[in-house]
């Protein structure tokens, strides 16, 4: 516990250092959340509808066969993938902050909508689907992509202030770079071969 204790404290002055970062990330992060709320509300019923019948058919199918997970895995991989690269060629470019606070927004509204929508249709029976179904990975890529967010944003305006050489910049944070993909790899893991097992034993509820 006491070697813990200090592993907090060593994290408090970088925390201290890049508060604003984060706080940017987070408030980004949360209005997509809130324009994800917006969307759900103002929703045609026809839309609601067509919605309704392809959740009812991923529930339907997943309880009867299960779920694909090497197609999972290889479509998640695939989005992180991409959203590495976007990260990346954002952190690069001196005008690259707005791109990176865009796609904090982008996430939020996608995280946001899926809920939001859930609890529009199913009420509390959501909170089950997202512990089950949603938090394992999310324990280990919303971190991930903050900490990502905050890194590549930092850099990006450190390039525009002049305070940073690019190469020297990248060797920087390419290890960073690097353990940080590590960690959305094991959360497509999680979400292609545990939570579909997961989702399989309490599908029924939302049929």
């Amino acid at each position: 516990m006491k070697l813990l204790h200090h592993g907090f404290e060593g994290l408090i002055p970088y925390w201290k250092a890049d508060k604003g970062y984060y706080i940017c990330i987070f408030v980004a992060f949360f209005l997509g959340v809130i324009l994800a709320g917006v969307s759900v509300v103002t929703m045609p019923e026809a839309t609601s509808k067509e919605l309704l019948l392809y959740l009812n058919d991923f529930f339907q199918n997943i309880r009867e066969n299960g779920a694909d997970s090497t197609v999972l895995f290889k479509a998640g991989l695939m989005q992180n993938v991409r959203s590495f690269v976007f990260l990346f060629l954002s952190s690069v470019m001196v005008i690259g902050g707005p791109f990176i606070v865009a796609f904090a927004v982008l996430r939020g509204f996608m995280h946001g909508f899926t809920l939001i929508f859930m609890f529009r249709l199913y009420g509390i029976r959501t909170t089950l689907f997202f512990l089950l179904g949603m938090l394992p990975h999310e324990l280990i890529l919303f971190p991930a992509y903050l900490f990502l967010c905050v890194l590549c944003l930092k850099f990006s305006l450190s390039l525009s202030r002049g305070k940073q050489h690019l190469k020297a910049g990248l060797a920087q944070i390419a290890g960073k770079f690097l353990g940080l993909f590590a960690l959305t790899f094991m959360a497509a893991l999680l979400q292609a071969y545990v939570e579909p097992m997961l989702i399989q034993l309490i599908a029924g509820l939302y049929l």
